[in-house]
């Protein structure tokens, strides 16, 4: 393969073209042989020119690309089927895998040829042996199953049982760990693929009983109405999540009892629920009320104050966000209020008396 610089110039109103020859590749006997360009005009190396920059991008071009497979028919390439739409720059990669990509398109596994030939991520070369090809040689024979599939298949044998045609549309092979093993794999899979709401659901599903701590068994791995057992887990999760949350914002509200107080023109008012920041956030149209600042101010990795004059200490005006001791930011409506001066004093003043009782992270 040979890649040229073109570059197209005009003179006095005449257009003339200078070619620059670049990169050489030699695929041959097994090796790959590059040959490039050096930064100085009529010398070459044995590696190749970089031609992918931040503002350039030279790419093999075929000028008769409707044509140019032909050109590997005498070539250690000439029994690999080539569309002539892929890109010869891959046509490494082709090289160095030909001899599996050539048994499988004899036996019509072009699924999984075609997943080699572009280079396809899903596949880990790594595992794709010589013995593996022959030993799976039935399973991929005049199919469409690709290496998602194969493995699909390994994992589910691992559990005990095969593969039922059609699952594999609906899970990967990395979704096996996943499974309880309290029922048969054979029958989870009948049950997955009765199923109208997706895979994706069913997995949520067993993962929030696992966060639950519930014991699975039989009846509860395999629900009859999967959404609505998934749904009342979801709201038991949920609920058990905003009692833990209740718990710890009662416990940082009373440490922090001695930091709500008067500076100034302003009072600062430590919140004692989860609904205390969602009210904040509705009321000063910002994200303090999300799920991020309600859990990092539970966890005590933030800490939220708010801000107010001490004529109305009950209507949201300022909210202020505090970590290792320092200002974070500190917020109006709709992120946009001017601070004024004599409020950064008052914070300022606040943060120095919460870092000498070490109560505010």
């Amino acid at each position: 393969m040979q890649t040229y610089r073109v570059a197209s110039f005009f003179d006095e109103g005449h257009q003339r073209f200078e070619t620059d020859f670049i990169n050489l590749e030699v695929l041959a006997d097994d090796k790959h042989i590059k040959v490039g360009e050096t930064y100085r005009d009529g010398e070459y190396q044995f590696r190749l020119k970089q031609i992918n920059g931040l503002f350039t991008q030279k790419l093999p071009e075929i000028y008769k690309q409707e044509e140019w497979t032909d050109q590997l028919r005498h070539s250690e390439l000439r029994y690999t089927k080539l569309e002539n739409y892929y890109w010869p720059g891959n046509l490494s990669h082709v090289y160095n895998h030909r001899h599996k990509i050539e048994f499988l398109q004899k036996i019509q596994a072009n699924k999984f040829a075609n997943q080699i030939i572009w280079n396809d991520r899903a596949v880990d070369m790594r595992r794709v042996t010589n013995n593996l090809l022959k030993e799976s040689k039935s399973f991929f024979r005049r199919s469409e199953h690709s290496f998602d599939d194969y493995m699909l298949k390994n994992e589910i044998e691992k559990r005990g049982g095969k593969l039922i045609p059609g699952i594999e549309k609906i899970l990967n092979y990395r979704d096996i760990a996943l499974l309880p093993n309290i029922v048969g794999i054979v029958k989870l899979q009948n049950y997955l693929l009765k199923q109208t709401d997706g895979f994706g659901m069913y997995r949520d599903y067993i993962s929030t009983l696992r966060e639950l701590k519930l014991p699975l068994n039989k009846s509860n791995v395999l629900p009859k109405n999967l959404r609505e057992f998934h749904d009342k887990a979801v709201e038991e999760l949920n609920a058990t999540k905003r009692e833990i949350v209740r718990t710890e914002f009662e416990e940082r509200a009373q440490e922090m009892k001695q930091l709500e107080t008067t500076i100034g023109p302003y009072s600062f008012i430590i919140p004692k629920t989860a609904d205390d920041l969602v009210h904040e956030g509705n009321a000063l149209h910002h994200c303090v009320g999300g799920i991020r600042y309600i859990n990092e101010h539970a966890d005590k990795k933030t800490t939220i104050v708010f801000v107010r004059p001490k004529e109305t200490p009950d209507k949201p005006k300022y909210t202020v966000e505090v970590k290792h001791g320092r200002i974070i930011q500190i917020q109006g409506m709709y992120n946009q209020a001017q601070i004024p001066d004599e409020l950064s004093a008052a914070v300022d003043q606040w943060i120095e008396k919460a870092n000498r009782l070490k109560v505010a992270n």
